[in-house]
């Protein structure tokens, strides 16, 4: 995984907190210590504040950053996008004629992200990704990424830097455009939506979800690249005035039918 920035400013607040609470706790420990009559060797000694630190930092990256009482105390604003994302695009190469499916897989910690993205035809993952929490029309996951076009692609696809800008909807829909660098020159729409919330595996390996998964994924989701996407008219997404905040910018078949 990368490093990810946000324009959130919880990052200066919680590593406070977490140092303060680090210090009590080394204070409390030393005096537990001290009335219990317990010494430690020459070679150790007694955890100190700065172990502490290390480890709530740690298991605030991990773990705790999820925990629905950390979000309603305000402590954290960061939307926890984890998990497998169902839906498709629209290109520019073929005139936004038709809708490609894709699947996208993000593995997220409370400062790391990274974010892959399937088709039938080629395979992306970030480099670089932003968070954005304060914009008035709400969050927004804003990233570059790599593509590599799988074996049986086209031979005019090859690999490629784009971006993505994609806003995060409270009905757990990411959509937003996307265009590539000047060796392509394409671009387009991405609506998806969230079909499992698979938890991040040990390292960030993709292979965990691939291998274990989430069963609720495997017996209720089907793969989105096994259906044919669905046809009809282009996808009417909400832009400008008329979308509320946090509003699901898909269109209603795409909600629908993930």
């Amino acid at each position: 995984m990368h490093g990810y920035s946000t324009d959130s400013n919880e990052r200066r607040i919680v590593p406070l907190l977490l140092a303060l609470v680090a210090i009590a706790l080394a204070w409390a420990t030393s005096k537990f210590l001290a009335a219990a009559h317990v010494s430690f060797p020459w070679w150790a000694d007694a955890p100190s504040s700065m172990a502490f630190y290390g480890t709530l930092y740690a298991l605030f990256d991990r773990y705790l950053w999820r925990n629905s009482l950390a979000r309603k105390l305000g402590l954290v604003r960061i939307p926890n996008l984890t998990g497998r994302w169902g839906g498709y695009l629209i290109t520019s190469f073929d005139g936004h004629a038709k809708r490609h499916d894709l699947m996208m897989d993000i593995f997220q910690s409370w400062t790391q992200i990274i974010v892959y993205l399937t088709t039938p035809t080629s395979m992306s993952r970030s480099c670089a990704a932003v968070i954005q929490v304060d914009d008035p029309e709400g969050a927004a996951l804003v990233y570059q990424y790599q593509s590599q076009p799988l074996a049986d692609a086209m031979r005019t696809m090859h690999m490629h830097y784009g971006t993505a800008m994609l806003r995060i909807s409270n009905g757990g829909c990411l959509a937003g455009d996307y265009y590539t660098g000047r060796d392509r020159r394409t671009f387009g729409r991405i609506c998806c939506k969230r079909v499992s919330r698979c938890r991040l595996g040990r390292g960030g390996n993709r292979k965990i979800l691939r291998k274990s998964g989430c069963s609720k994924d495997r017996e209720e989701k089907p793969h989105p690249l096994q259906n044919q996407p669905p046809k009809g008219a282009l996808p009417s997404f909400r832009k400008g005035g008329g979308a509320k905040p946090g509003a699901c910018l898909c269109s209603e078949d795409c909600v629908s039918s993930k």
